[in-house]
């Protein structure tokens, strides 16, 4: 939070006298004035902890009580005996000095349990409090204390960051106070001397506190990287944002060695690494938190003045890292070069706003905080103003989301025990008019009013703005597209905030920019049933049959969600283009490049793992090409090409994920370079390369499954779940791996059972759209009465005809309607008998389609050479392999032990094979 020197009175004293008023209830429950709110969850209550020593409690986010006695300087709830508890940062600033002459100022503190903290007991475990006091908008102090209960009392423990301190001596004064300002007043000489930080001159401008490069050490909060490192961000204003990682044990700061990160920003030994704003321009109440479903962790910040008429606004970007750099969605850095336009960085999650159920229009909606809740429920916790000539401020609870982009979408109207729905809403609730509010980019302090739009039924936007709109088919989630601009979000029926149930929306764009409406009537309309399809018919599978080219060697592609077999389009994340055959050439040495997205099968790939780590990528059009890299070499700046498929190392890619997207390294770079779009082409044949993966947008991947239909041919079926094949085994239908079954020692060799052949299924269309599913001796597929799988002659009853629902994640799942395909209990069981189960679609329930050739021999164990049979030549080439004489071989058949590795254990199952024969 910061005061302006001009406005540090006036609205010092109106906050305090705020933030003691009495609130009204609401529909959602009972409000509470707490400014600068910080969320955190202790069991079963909800703590918002804030500035002027406020806090308040609740058990259901809806109705809040206040629990502390502010400033109290004696028997202070949070502080115990005030003045002399936080005296050591009192000496600095935050106590009848300056800008809180006869009073304090004492802020934005952040909440966190840490369970590695050393108590002075030596026991471990306390709740930590970091805080600010403050006396000017550039001299300031971060501090801690510790405390066994939440609502404290809590114990000082240390200073950790100053700010506004000088090169030389300069004192400031008060009736009570005689202040050095000269740096050696701080713990700088102190953390000197223990050799962890180094003195910078640049930390002065004219031997005063350079504030255009160096923070306002104010607005603490902590937030924790995915290896479970603990950070503190902070600062506001001057010189921007930064970051510093903590010590659990003590609960203190670790300093880095000053320098700059890969990307050019500052690394200050003192201050730490700088993530957002600089040059004096607005920005402070830094929120940093980590999303585990998306790999991002979001930085918001709060833009504009904290007064009603200033501005305040809330501001969201993104980082796969915990110190940056963070981007906005249209790829924007949160660090700013000199003299930016403020107000086109940063996601703005709302400004000013009134909507026709609000009494008074929000103003000033900022310094928030965000909780993910146990039960992995996302919510937004903010202080607002309100459009009524005075200061006073509350505190609001949004739910709040992710879309399909990653980015958080924040619902409409305060929380009210509502939540969205899981499958959507039928359509006829959607469609009707709507009080619309786009929120705009801007910091200017102005109200946004709503204005009137109609959602059509036949999928037009009109009214007020033209555009498209469309739900997900799975759902609830919205694609709103206005004058040529996306806006991902969700439709959500919820209360407003006189308590009516409506139906809305949410959703934000590339442009920055958040967009709402909210229907008036009260909401009849009913949640979606049942499964979705999301076949698209206008696609198919196999194009060109003669060139299948086989299961995949594992379920999942680089251990990463994305299903090996299935058909994917591959979208650059900076240009929104997709890898394409130019004019759908299939010809050895053909140009990989990037097109807008069309949906032609030249924009369409089969990727299929080749072991646990690798996949091999190849078109639709003709799998026997694929995607390689022109040279077999790691350098940067080689061609991506189309080159017919031998399975060496320029030919094999590693998916690796990146936030909600993907890097595609080489194998012939031993994994440190990716497919890059040439100088962040945003054009129509953007050329595509080899470049030194850095995480870049031009080396970002959305990978989207195609969804074909099922072209009729032969097919391997694997579970999702298990990973195993469907399995024809005596009239019986059940779960097994050909590869991976035991084998019969026969006078002529080492052969199975069973062959190959007895895991791949014909697939045959009806005229009607449904499936006859067939074993290679001509059995069909069967659902009986009693909701058992079998195999039987086919007679051409229902009970043989099956519809083939494409999934989301590009899995496909054998109905009859309401009862699908399904492994009993997930089970992971060799020889398991497939089941019939009512259609939930679980994973289980969930099978990979990969087309096969049916082969006219049965399979030979270690055959590496694929002559038919096991003999000492297949030694020879696995051994010339293993010393690197020899680049390519058959990975499947040389992978004897099923460990995803070919090593010396495989040699020696060979020679315990030959031995046998």
């Amino acid at each position: 939070m910061k005061l302006k020197k001009i406005i540090a009175s006036a609205i010092s004293c109106c906050l305090m006298l705020s933030s003691l008023a009495m609130t009204p209830s609401s529909a959602a429950g009972d409000r509470v004035s707490v400014h600068d709110p910080s969320i955190v969850k202790d069991k079963d209550t909800y703590y918002v902890f804030g500035s002027h020593i406020e806090a308040a409690r609740s058990a259901d986010l809806c109705s809040w009580k206040r629990f502390s006695n502010g400033y109290a300087t004696a028997n202070n709830v949070e502080f115990g005996n005030l003045s002399q508890n936080l005296k050591k940062a009192f000496d600095w600033a935050g106590e009848d000095l300056e800008d809180c002459a006869g009073g304090f100022a004492v802020w934005a503190p952040d909440v966190v349990w840490d369970a590695d903290y050393i108590n002075s007991d030596g026991s471990r475990g306390a709740y930590l409090m970091y805080f600010c006091t403050s006396s000017t908008y550039m001299r300031s102090v971060i501090a801690f204390a510790v405390s066994k209960n939440i609502e404290g009392p809590y114990i000082f423990g240390d200073t950790l960051i100053y700010s506004g301190f000088t090169n030389n001596d300069a004192y400031v004064k008060s009736n009570t106070k005689n202040v050095n300002k000269k740096y050696t007043s701080t713990n700088i000489d102190e953390l000197i001397s223990a050799g962890q930080v180094t003195f910078n001159n640049s930390w002065f401008k004219n031997n005063d506190f350079n504030n255009q490069l160096f923070p306002n050490a104010i607005d603490p909060t902590i937030y924790y990287g995915a290896d479970g490192r603990m950070y503190m961000c902070y600062g506001s204003w001057s010189g921007g944002i930064f970051t510093l990682e903590i010590d659990p044990a003590t609960g203190k700061c670790i300093h880095p060695k000053s320098g700059q990160t890969s990307d050019g920003r500052m690394v200050d030994s003192y201050f730490g690494t700088k993530i957002s704003g600089g040059y004096g321009k607005s920005g402070e109440g830094p929120f940093i938190e980590y999303n585990k479903d998306t790999g991002y962790y979001y930085l918001w910040v709060t833009y504009g003045g904290l007064t009603s008429t200033g501005g305040y606004n809330m501001r969201v970007f993104r980082s796969t890292s915990p110190i940056g750099p963070f981007t906005d969605p249209a790829g924007r850095q949160a660090v700013l070069p000199a003299n930016p336009d403020l107000d086109s960085r940063g996601l703005k999650v709302m400004g000013n706003y009134k909507f026709s159920s609000l009494n008074k229009a929000y103003m000033a909606c900022g310094h928030n905080s965000v909780l993910r809740d146990d039960n992995g429920k996302w919510y937004l916790v903010y202080h607002t103003r309100f459009d009524d000539g005075a200061e006073f401020h509350e505190v609001r609870v949004h739910s709040m989301y992710f879309n399909e982009k990653g980015w958080p979408v924040v619902a409409p109207f305060e929380y009210a025990k509502d939540d969205i729905s899981e499958r959507g809403y039928e359509e006829n609730s959607i469609i009707g008019e709507y009080e619309f509010i786009n929120h705009g980019s801007s910091t200017d302090g102005k109200i946004i009013n709503y204005t009137t739009v109609k959602l059509n039924a036949d999928g037009t936007v009109s009214g007020n703005v033209n555009g498209r709109w469309s739900q997900a088919k799975d759902s609830s989630a919205a694609e709103i597209t206005i004058n040529g601009q996306e806006y991902y979000g969700y439709f959500l029926a919820a209360k407003d905030e006189t308590g009516k149930n409506v139906m809305s929306f949410t959703a934000v764009g590339s442009n920055n920019q958040t967009i709402w409406g909210s229907q008036t009537k009260q909401f009849t309309g009913n949640i979606r049933s049942g499964g979705a399809d999301f076949t698209d018919r206008n696609s198919q599978l196999i194009i060109k049959a003669e060139t299948v080219s086989g299961s995949g060697s594992n379920t999942y592609l680089s251990n990463t969600e994305l299903l090996s077999g299935a058909a994917y389009y591959i979208v650059n994340q900076n240009s929104s283009m997709a890898i394409d055959l130019p004019n759908g050439k299939l010809g050895e040495g053909t140009n990989i490049q990037q097109w807008e997205q069309n949906d032609s099968w030249a924009q369409q790939w089969r990727i299929i793992s080749v072991d646990r780590d690798y996949c091999r990528i190849v078109s639709i059009g003709d799998e026997s090409m694929c995607i390689a890299v022109a040279e077999n070499s790691s350098a940067d700046g080689v061609n991506i090409e189309l080159q017919k498929y031998s399975g060496t190392d320029n030919q094999l890619f590693k998916i690796v994920k990146c936030g909600i997207d993907y890097g595609i390294v080489s194998k012939c770079s031993k994994g440190k370079s990716g497919l890059d779009v040439y100088d962040w082409s945003v054009d129509n044949g953007g050329n595509i390369n080899q470049w030194n993966y850095w995480e870049g947008g031009c080396q970002l991947w959305s990978i989207t499954p195609v969804h074909p239909i099922i072209t009729e041919g032969s097919y391997t079926v694997r579970n999702v779940s298990s990973g195993l094949f469907m399995f024809s085994m005596n009239d019986r239908i059940v779960q097994s791996d050909f590869k991976k079954m035991e084998f019969d020692q026969n006078p002529d060799g080492l052969r199975p059972k069973y062959s190959v052949n007895d895991q791949i299924w014909s697939f045959t269309r009806l005229t009607d759209g449904k499936y006859i599913i067939r074993n290679q001796q001509d059995k069909a597929l069967t659902f009986n009465d009693s909701l058992d799988l079998e195999l039987s002659d086919y007679s051409g009853s229902n009970e043989q005809k099956f519809n083939i629902v494409c999934n989301k994640d590009g899995s496909y799942s054998i109905t009859n309607g309401s009862n699908c395909a399904d492994i009993p209990n997930g089970s992971t069981k060799y020889n398991e008998a497939l089941c019939i189960a009512p259609f939930t679609g679980a994973d289980s329930q969930k099978f990979v389609l990969e087309p096969a050739i049916p082969e006219e021999c049965s399979y030979t164990e270690g055959d590496i050479n694929n002559d038919g049979e096991l003999s000492v030549a297949d030694l020879i080439l696995l051994q010339k392999y293993l010393l690197k004489a020899e680049s390519f071989i058959n990975n499947e058949a040389a992978d004897l032990n099923e460990d995803g590795i070919i090593d010396v254990f495989d040699n020696i199952r060979l020679r315990k094979l030959l031995i046998n024969k």
